[in-house]
């Protein structure tokens, strides 16, 4: 039979049998790229692998994620170990600081945050202007 001479109810069928075959390779590669990402086999297969790669993910999360600390509170951090630093000397040898030690660190560090504040709110041009030699002696 020529080509020609098909019917077209030959032609249907055939159409049909070539998207038969289609369906059918577009499943198997379906099939094939599920098993492909299919992250539970590789688990299954070699598990201290996946948990050595799980920890350093979430290490590697866990740094890029980090909050980033302000200059304003590094330099409120620096105030208050400076002002509980210079309380160490108030220790009279309890385990815990005094009662007077918190409360002159309390005291002591709301006055470094104030005065912080009121020279950053004052701007540049109005600083506080460095101490004197005279003034440094004096203290």
């Amino acid at each position: 039979m020529d080509e020609r001479e098909r019917s077209t109810e030959d032609i249907r069928q055939d159409i049909a049998r070539e998207e038969e075959n289609l369906s059918r390779t577009a499943q198997k590669i379906g099939d094939r790229i599920k098993e492909k990402l299919d992250w539970g086999e590789y688990v299954k297969d070699s598990p201290y692998l996946a948990l050595g790669i799980a920890a350093g993910v979430g290490f590697f999360a866990a740094r890029a994620l980090q909050p980033r600390r302000t200059p304003m509170e590094r330099i409120i951090g620096s105030l208050a170990e400076e002002v509980r630093g210079s309380l160490d000397g108030l220790h009279v040898g309890a385990a815990a600081p005094s009662l007077a030690q918190m409360t002159l660190l309390g005291i002591g560090t709301k006055l470094a945050v104030d005065w912080i504040k009121n020279a950053k709110a004052s701007g540049p041009n109005d600083s506080v202007s460095p101490l004197s030699p005279a003034e440094r002696d004096s203290y």
